[in-house]
């Protein structure tokens, strides 16, 4: 999965991507950006259509600047 971001982002380096994603797929991804062993994926909670924000660094490595942000959500209830 990190192979296949980092390839993604360098292709379109400087560009914004966005991807969407079931909640598996974005704890997946948040584990390898976070370096977390597989045995913390029910520890990282992604409400529905929540946001999570990524980047890589010069030296093509994922940082996580948003986390499970739902701040869009509130006015629907």
């Amino acid at each position: 999965t990190t192979d296949a971001l980092r390839a993604l982002f360098t292709r379109h380096r400087g560009q914004t991507v966005v991807l969407v994603a079931h909640d598996s797929v974005n704890r997946v991804i948040l584990m390898q950006a976070l370096d977390l062993p597989l045995s913390a994926y029910w520890r990282i909670q992604q409400e529905p259509c929540c946001i999570n924000l990524l980047t890589f660094d010069a030296n093509m490595q994922m940082r996580v600047l948003r986390l499970n942000d739902a701040a869009h959500l509130h006015d629907l209830n």
